[in-house]
């Protein structure tokens, strides 16, 4: 951003400040005499050496360019311009980075939970069925064992998943926000709820207020005043041109004749209107078909851009409507699953049901579960990703944070 600012400044001051200054010193041989006469050679070797030294000044400043200068300074804006937007792009990355992990990170921590639940029922069910064997019911066997431990190593293995996702997204959610020491709500995550609007609608959202959007506008913007920039190439340059200038030789006489030119000793002064014209046309007229071509290029990169940012929304849409419809149907079999867990464990427990029935129970209510706490994740995700995709604000900052019922 400071970059951009400091184009657009140069190009406004850089051009009122077109002066070079030279100094030089040197050791020169004397001459003496006057404009009509002189005891010394023309190239007087012989005579003693002494010190000789000179400083000038010039310049032109540009007075009329026919359009050059606006065009550099439109190109500077245009410059300023993407780089705001490329301040909000990557504002708009890390919010949704942040929400991601944070999200991710309360994902892991409900999986935990409902392990660490399901887990206390199985080793329940495990030590009541070694009781079992142990006492020669008739009504259990090896095969049950097998299938509890099976069971069990299954939930042990997910357990490991579960803490592998949560270090993971911890650890991201403490990088992106700074933040080492912090604690999310202690209560289930819950689903985004916003009131969903045609797709049509984000899509032209996303075109005229995504900062990429804003970034190929300020393309365009760059290349057409790059072709009006080459276009005035056509036309000379008028400035003012200044020139001042002072040589002083010690050695060598002071002629002070204003006919005479003496190098060694001579003020100058002056100040001049000028035209400075490139003859090179037949080359600009090439150099302004390529900035023409660059600039119709950019708007057809622009089209497919916006195509790309319509088919984009789309996609994130759609996975919004699916995780929608999955966290509904995932949350019927959720809670169906759980009174059948807690019936099968409860049953098990006062020897009403086999441990083949506890076991399919608890598969069936840790995938229903995981399922609908998965498509709760994904809904919040999909909502961050549409909010970031389409360059406004979906809901208030506090509604995307996990709030627990008093």
């Amino acid at each position: 951003m400071e970059a951009a600012d400091a184009r657009l400044t140069e190009a406004w001051v850089s051009p009122l400040f077109q002066l070079t200054a030279t100094g030089s010193f040197a050791l020169v041989p004397g001459a003496r005499g006057t404009p009509v006469f002189s005891p010394d050679a023309q190239l007087p070797l012989n005579n003693s050496w002494g010190p000789a030294g000179a400083v000038r000044v010039e310049g032109a400043i540009p007075l009329f360019t026919f359009g050059k200068l606006d065009a550099a300074r439109d190109a500077a804006r245009a410059g300023i311009r993407a780089a705001e937007s490329d301040v909000d792009r990557v504002r708009a990355q890390l919010r949704f980075d942040v929400r991601r992990a944070y999200y991710a990170l309360e994902l892991a921590l409900d999986a935990e939970q409902m392990i660490s639940e399901g887990r206390s029922k199985l080793d329940q069910a495990v030590a009541r069925l070694q009781e079992r064997i142990e006492n020669d019911d008739p009504d259990v066997n090896e095969m049950d064992r097998w299938r509890m431990s099976s069971t069990l190593a299954e939930v042990d293995g997910r357990s490991s998943e579960a803490n592998r996702l949560h270090q993971i997204s911890y650890e991201a959610l403490s990088i992106l926000s700074t933040e080492e020491n912090f604690a999310l709500p202690d209560c289930a995550m819950t689903a985004l709820s916003f009131d969903l609007r045609a797709l049509s609608y984000y899509q032209d959202t996303a075109r005229s207020h995504r900062p990429e959007a804003a970034q190929l506008m300020a393309a365009i913007a760059a290349r057409d005043a790059s072709l009006s920039l080459t276009r005035a190439q056509y036309f000379p340059d008028i400035a003012l041109a200044v020139s001042a200038g002072y040589s002083r030789t010690p050695g060598v006489t002071d002629q002070s004749n204003p006919f005479v030119q003496d190098s060694g000793n001579t003020p100058t002064l002056g100040a001049a209107l000028v035209a400075r014209w490139s003859l090179d046309l037949w080359g600009n007229s090439l150099r302004v078909r390529r900035a023409r071509e660059e600039l119709y290029d950019a708007h057809d990169r622009a089209d497919e851009a916006r195509s790309g940012i319509s088919l984009e929304v789309a996609t994130i849409y759609e996975e919004l409507r699916d995780a929608r419809r999955r966290e509904e149907s995932w949350g019927r079999g959720h809670r169906d699953t759980r009174a059948w867990f807690m019936a099968a464990a409860q049953a098990y427990q006062i020897g009403t049901a086999e441990p083949r029935d506890l076991v399919d129970a608890l598969r069936a209510y840790f995938q229903a579960r995981f399922s609908h706490i998965q498509a709760i994740h994904d809904n919040n995700v999909a909502a961050a990703k549409l909010e970031r995709a389409i360059g406004v604000e979906l809901m208030p900052e506090s509604a995307w944070e996990v709030t627990c019922p008093e």
